[in-house]
């Protein structure tokens, strides 16, 4: 008897895609904790910390942009249905970017309230707004990039969150070495590197959408 069924490994063929997709937003805030973890003041690591720390919590507060954006897409996907399937892209694709707008144009103030409540040295809260000042700034392609990832999912694109996922972090990594360690930008360095991860993401995942998009019928398998 075998110990997995077809049906099993369809399952964990689309779960473990689903499980590497959460992993995203707090693998970019640790490869930033870690190139930052190199600089010669405690004073960055913390700020970072706090920042990342942050930024996981604002954003995963809008995870439900992926979770439903994979059911609508699954249930158009399964009726073949190309008008829903579009229409489950775009409308939380304009939420996630209208959402992500006003976090970027409202990030001082969010920033300010977020700092109070967490509290800590005067240096490491001033690191850690000098840094989440950068970060949020990718707020609108980090939210589509939700929606994407939930939109591919749903199509049965298992491999989308796999191939967003390291090539996001590689160039995170590249960008990291190079602004923190190479421009000496601290900091800001390492805030810039994700937010030029993110929008390269968010490039990536739009041209994945348009390949399956520009399909004439629905592909079996991705």
């Amino acid at each position: 008897m075998a110990f997995l069924t077809s049906s099993d490994k369809a399952l964990w063929h689309l779960a473990l895609p689903m499980i590497f997709s959460n992993i995203t937003v707090p693998l970019l805030g640790l490869v930033d904790t870690a190139v930052i973890g190199h600089l010669d003041s405690p004073v960055y690591l913390g700020g970072v910390a706090v920042g990342a720390t942050a930024t996981s919590f604002l954003f995963m507060l809008l995870l439900f942009l992926r979770m439903s954006t994979t059911g609508l897409t699954a249930q158009a996907y399964g009726a073949k249905n190309p008008q829903a399937l579009a229409r489950a892209l775009v409308q939380p694709l304009l939420l996630a970017l209208g959402a992500g707008a006003l976090i970027a144009l409202l990030r001082t103030p969010i920033i300010d309230l977020a700092l109070h409540i967490v509290g800590g040295s005067e240096a490491v809260l001033e690191q850690a707004r000098r840094f989440l000042e950068i970060r949020w700034l990718s707020a609108p392609a980090s939210l589509a990039n939700l929606v994407l990832l939930g939109w591919l999912l749903g199509v049965q694109y298992a491999r989308a969150p796999v191939i967003l996922l390291v090539v996001g972090n590689i160039l995170n990594i590249v960008l990291d070495v190079w602004l923190v360690m190479g421009l000496h930008m601290n900091v800001q360095g390492a805030a810039l590197a994700t937010v030029i991860a993110e929008y390269a993401t968010l490039l990536i995942g739009l041209l994945m959408v348009r390949k399956i998009l520009n399909y004439a019928e629905f592909p079996a398998k991705c």
